[in-house]
């Protein structure tokens, strides 16, 4: 199942990720799941996914996801690399550092963009301090 059209700009791919991160902030961690695809060994939930941003640094069950983040000590990075097709179908990969209840953190989402024939498919990678 694709995401997006293979013809997505790096603009598209930001944008599906900006769409992730609106579910996040929402607190609809099933949804967010199903959103994108999942890096197998990396064995995501719902309930990992929120516990995740639950346990980021001030480890407070009220802290979220939100789409805005005032800067802190770090810039909001939203970044596409590309590259050749690799045997294993990657093209690229998205870093997306997330917001925590309205600021920039070090908590970034990684997803790798991966080519097939009917498009381009997210696949949620990890989501650790960089």
């Amino acid at each position: 199942m694709a995401h997006l059209p293979a013809s997505a700009s790096d603009e598209d791919l930001i944008n599906f990720a900006d769409e992730w991160a609106k579910l996040m902030e929402a607190e609809d961690y099933e949804v967010a799941f199903e959103f994108t695809s999942h890096e197998p060994s990396m064995h995501w939930t719902p309930s990992l996914i929120r516990q995740v941003v639950k346990s980021y640094d001030e480890c407070s069950a009220s802290q979220k996801v939100t789409l805005n983040g005032k800067p802190t000590d770090v810039s909001q990075r939203k970044e596409v690399m590309r590259w050749e097709e690799n045997r294993h179908g990657s093209i690229g990969q998205i870093w997306y550092d997330l917001n925590i209840d309205g600021y920039v953190s070090d908590l970034t989402a990684t997803f790798d963009v991966q080519v097939g024939p009917d498009g381009l498919t997210v696949r949620l990678d990890d989501i650790h301090v960089m």
